[in-house]
């Protein structure tokens, strides 16, 4: 073979490889990834919230589909038929045209078993209702031989039997006893605390919550911290006296 044969040649290997290069460029960097969509990711909306008849507009701009599963849960947060989870998660990143599975809040909220509180404390009372998913409300304080015990519990200002269907997020009422005679308290410190955490630590000491103050702050505590108490800290009240607090707002 002499020279020009061999630089003929040589040229068309290397038109070869350059078009096989070429091809398989275009095949996986061009081809492949318009055909499963490849790049074509979008961030996975917050739902959380959102009426069943604004999902369709909210998730088409996105070009991401959604489908009702067939569980259900409740929130008293949220109006009816809103969504109450999602899957994938808001903030995940998926492929277009992906299907979002979603839970709605129920219409109506469902049927728990009432618990029995009598003779408990206010803070296991607490406790069992809220894993019955019930909340505590009012506190009344009566003199009993007892002390420290529930000894009723009441709905819409009248007694529930333990058993009893009541809606979930309802409220329960309860009568305490203080013991015999005119017992007095301490005071509980609960500045600085979160509401919750100050609701609490008042009904363990036999106290209750009276006349909540929404204030700004210049301080810029979270909101619902507790930044002012009266009775102060440390006096002297009967048991069963109202506390009243000052909280941050929005």
């Amino acid at each position: 073979m002499n020279k020009e044969k061999l630089i003929k040649l040589l040229k068309h290997l290397v038109y070869m490889a350059c078009l096989s290069i070429a091809i398989l460029y275009i095949f996986f960097y061009i081809a492949l990834p318009y055909l499963t969509h490849q790049g074509k990711i979008v961030e996975v909306p917050d739902l959380t919230g959102v009426h069943v008849k604004e999902l369709e507009d909210k998730l088409s701009k996105d070009h991401l589909r959604y489908v009702i599963t067939d569980n259900s849960g409740y929130s008293v947060q949220l109006p009816p038929f809103t969504v109450l989870q999602q899957f994938p998660a808001a903030g995940a990143w998926v492929k277009e045209n992906r299907k979002i599975y979603l839970t709605l809040n129920a219409e109506h909220p469902p049927l728990v078993s009432m618990p029995n509180l009598i003779d408990g404390s206010v803070k296991q009372a607490n406790l069992l209702l809220k894993n019955k998913g019930l909340n505590l409300g009012d506190i009344k304080y009566v003199s009993d031989i007892t002390e420290y015990a529930v000894l009723e519990q009441w709905h819409n200002r009248h007694p529930i039997p333990a058993g009893k269907p009541i809606h979930k997020g309802s409220t329960i009422d309860l009568v305490v006893s203080t013991g015999l005679g005119n017992q007095t308290i301490e005071v509980p410190n609960v500045v600085e605390m979160a509401l919750e955490e100050a609701r609490l630590i008042l009904l363990e000491q036999g106290m209750r919550i009276g006349v909540l103050h929404r204030v700004k702050n210049k301080q810029k505590e979270p909101i619902g911290t507790v930044i002012r108490q009266h009775p102060e800290p440390g006096s002297k009240v009967p048991l069963g006296t109202a506390m009243h607090l000052w909280i941050v707002k929005v």
